[in-house]
């Protein structure tokens, strides 16, 4: 018995030992290279940023206004249809009545329409400018999230500004729309050792060659909120007669003014510097004013403007600093 234990036992570790030597031939007859780099190299995903970039707003509208089409705009509106109706003294149907919104307050009168409260508080002491028709054009729901538009918004700049045209046709009185304003061609590189003329003030020389008659002319739109007769009634908005040179947002046989000019405008006067930048953008001037025109992009029409306001009055005021005071 103990005989047979000994032959398994031998037989077991020559096993072991031909296993071994085997193992020790064949790593010195096989010498494998380690991989420089993997076989197969997996792309690595590119970093991701560390803010997300803010949705950028709509396309300005104002350069797009002056090519506008009303025709192009009625028939963009075509699905509106079914929610608004667009002429005169409509109905609301989902949606409120359009006829008369450019220059509206937003979400006020149409009517008694229940508007949203979203829009509410969006709109609170605004109106339907060119600028907030456009934004809510393109977005309803980013203009007042939670407005009940179920309108996705247009993102076609072109088509809203067709739509603005549009609308603002449908009125009694149609506000004038903005236009961008031509692009100023480069000044000229002087010549090599002359000296560069120092640049004007662009304004005030404009101020220098204003037309009365073409200001006259560019005020005709006015009228429907403004007298400009000295003792005038108040319309709208106040009179306008003798305008330059005084308070802002004060007298005018009492008329009412807005909390928001009264503040912009308090312990300062109407000087052609504060008209010019009230007529490019009364909004901009004083944001929440009462005042419904959209501004006018042109310079050169502001400064007639002024020119003709200046005017109107018993002793007009110097509109550059040039000019000499009127006796």
């Amino acid at each position: 018995m103990s005989f047979e234990m000994n032959k398994v036992a031998g037989a077991i570790l020559v096993a072991m030992i031909v296993a071994m030597v085997s193992g020790i031939i064949a790593s010195k007859l096989v010498e494998p290279t380690p991989l420089t780099k993997n076989a197969y190299e997996v792309a690595a995903a590119p970093e991701a940023t560390t803010s997300a970039q803010a949705p950028a707003g709509p396309q300005p509208i104002e350069p797009l206004l002056a090519s506008a089409s009303v025709d192009a705009g009625k028939a963009h509106t075509s699905v509106c249809q079914t929610c608004h109706t667009f002429d005169k003294g409509g109905a609301n149907k989902i949606g409120p009545n359009l006829y008369g919104i450019v220059g509206s307050p937003i979400a006020e009168g149409r009517d008694g329409y229940a508007f949203s409260d979203a829009l509410k508080t969006k709109g609170k002491g605004q109106s339907w400018t060119v600028d907030n028709l456009n934004d809510w054009l393109a977005d309803p729901q980013h203009f007042a999230s939670g407005t009940k538009m179920t309108y996705a918004g247009d993102p076609k700049a072109k088509e809203r500004a067709d739509i603005i045209a549009y609308l603002n046709s449908l009125s009694d009185h149609p506000q004038p729309l903005p236009t961008a304003a031509p692009a100023q061609p480069a000044a000229a590189t002087p010549a090599k050792g002359a000296s560069a003329a120092p640049a004007p003030d662009s304004f005030d020389s404009l101020l220098a060659t204003a037309n009365v008659d073409s200001g006259k002319a560019h005020t005709a739109v006015c009228q429907t909120c403004h007298s400009f007769d000295k003792g005038g009634a108040n319309k709208i908005g106040p009179n306008l007669y003798g305008i330059v040179g005084s308070p802002i947002a004060e007298g005018r046989n009492g008329y009412a003014f807005s909390d928001a000019l009264k503040t912009k405008g308090k312990g300062q006067t109407w000087t052609a510097e504060n008209l010019n930048e009230w007529l490019a953008n009364p909004q901009h001037f004083a944001s929440g004013t009462k005042m419904t025109y959209a501004g006018d992009a042109k310079a050169k029409e502001r400064a007639d403007i002024i020119a003709y306001l200046n005017s109107l009055s018993d002793h007009p005021q110097p509109l550059t600093k040039t000019q000499p005071s009127s006796k």
